[in-house]
């Protein structure tokens, strides 16, 4: 009789320590996830106001040449390459300031229109993870608009 607890307090033993192992896993997958949604979040942050930044330089200048001479001055900024072509322009960020990392991409593209009394800009801004010469995963987008009145001049 006493054979018989024995061995019901073992095979006891083994359930509470197997339950034990399966909470310690699921605990550690939740920090695991709040770890990546973090670093998630960061990322979206910093895009975010790449993006503000970005769209902040572009109000203040109309032509696009002039535009990404003023943006290599920007901190943080690698390259600000204008493409007559798309009419656009790629600024690639460095951001975490490791060689090997990745960057944030930045792909301006604007549309003129011209209205009474002067010309509207629409920009629409892009920010992706890049690599040199490659965009990978869109992180966040942004619609903008200015007013340019008379033929160059700042309004």
């Amino acid at each position: 009789m006493n054979n018989k607890r024995s061995i019901a307090f073992i095979v006891e033993l083994l359930g509470l320590f197997i339950l034990l192992i399966l909470v310690i896993v699921m605990i550690t997958q939740v920090f695991v996830m709040s770890r990546a949604r973090t670093i998630e979040a960061r990322h979206l942050t910093k895009a975010v106001m790449l993006a503000q930044s970005t769209a902040e330089a572009a109000s203040s200048e109309k032509d696009l040449l002039q535009l990404a001479d003023r943006l290599k001055g920007m901190d943080g900024v690698q390259s600000a390459e204008y493409s007559d072509a798309g009419g656009s322009i790629d600024i690639v960020f460095d951001t975490d300031g490791n060689p090997g990392g990745k960057d944030f991409c930045v792909v301006l593209h604007r549309s003129l229109s011209e209205r009474e009394g002067g010309s509207y800009a629409s920009d629409s801004i892009e920010v992706y993870y890049c690599t040199p010469g490659q965009h990978q995963n869109k992180i966040y987008d942004l619609n903008t608009g200015r007013h340019f009145s008379g033929k160059g001049a700042k309004s």
